[in-house]
């Protein structure tokens, strides 16, 4: 299936009803920085590229390594990423540590 692109400004806002302690003015001020490194290739410890929607939270890591599921589905991540290289995401869920 694969990642479910979403924009900044609507996950911000997802997340914050979601999650009402959350400051919106942080939140995108940490998603901002955490979209920078992607787009600069910041990888997962175990070598995939991270995903920005848990990483935001949950510390530089790929989808696999934070949810412990091989792939993605329908999950969100920055639509600005995924589409950054002709990306379709499955790089983003292939955690080279967990797939057998």
């Amino acid at each position: 299936m694969g990642f479910v692109p979403i924009g900044v400004r609507e996950y911000v806002e997802l997340h914050v009803k979601a999650n009402p302690d959350e400051k919106a003015a942080e939140l995108l001020a940490r998603l901002r920085s955490c979209i920078l490194d992607a787009l600069a290739g910041a990888r997962c410890h175990c070598g995939a590229l991270i995903w920005v929607v848990g990483s935001v939270s949950a510390g530089y890591a790929c989808f696999t390594c934070i949810t412990g599921e091989a792939f993605p589905s329908e999950d969100y991540e920055i639509d600005e990423v995924l589409t950054a290289g002709g990306s379709t995401g499955r790089e983003l869920g292939r955690c080279p540590q967990k797939i057998l």
